[in-house]
């Protein structure tokens, strides 16, 4: 009962993030500045994540990523795909119901060696909403991904 009561706390908060046809990730960087300046490799560290720092950027089309050492740039350039976020970088979770929503960037989980990023509404955490059904999840959001986000 208590998870009924979160995912639909967790919607109704969300209703106020509307799909938008053709979104970017750009919405969720309006300084152009990807993942709120998170180091990347870093998720997939022990230490992660850390902040990144503007002296070892990398830029992908509008949006900048930054990284906590020359290392972890070289690390991400050496196989950019793995360390993309999934989902452009949008709540896993909110996508899964339908809708973008920006993500809270201290919060996410590395599923099958992909980052997924996921929002925190109120008392309702989008991780533990995943979590409770992760396969199900999963199919919504990539069948969504298709069509909310380009």
């Amino acid at each position: 009962m208590r998870q009924v009561c979160s995912l639909l706390f967790f919607c109704l908060i969300s209703l106020g993030v509307a799909a938008q046809d053709n979104a970017s990730s750009q919405q969720c960087a309006p300084d152009g500045i990807a993942v709120g300046g998170f180091d990347l490799v870093s998720y997939h560290q022990a230490s992660g994540p850390l902040p990144g720092d503007t002296g070892f950027a990398h830029q992908i089309g509008e949006l900048t990523y930054l990284f906590s050492s020359a290392d972890n740039l070289q690390t991400f350039l050496s196989d950019q795909q793995r360390y993309l976020p999934t989902y452009q970088g949008f709540c896993a979770a909110t996508l899964a119901m339908g809708r973008l929503a920006c993500p809270d960037y201290s919060n996410f989980k590395i599923e099958n060696g992909r980052l997924l990023l996921f929002e925190l509404a109120g008392f309702t955490n989008g991780r533990s909403l995943w979590n409770s059904d992760p396969v199900g999840f999963r199919q919504r959001a990539d069948a969504n991904f298709q069509t909310l986000v380009k």
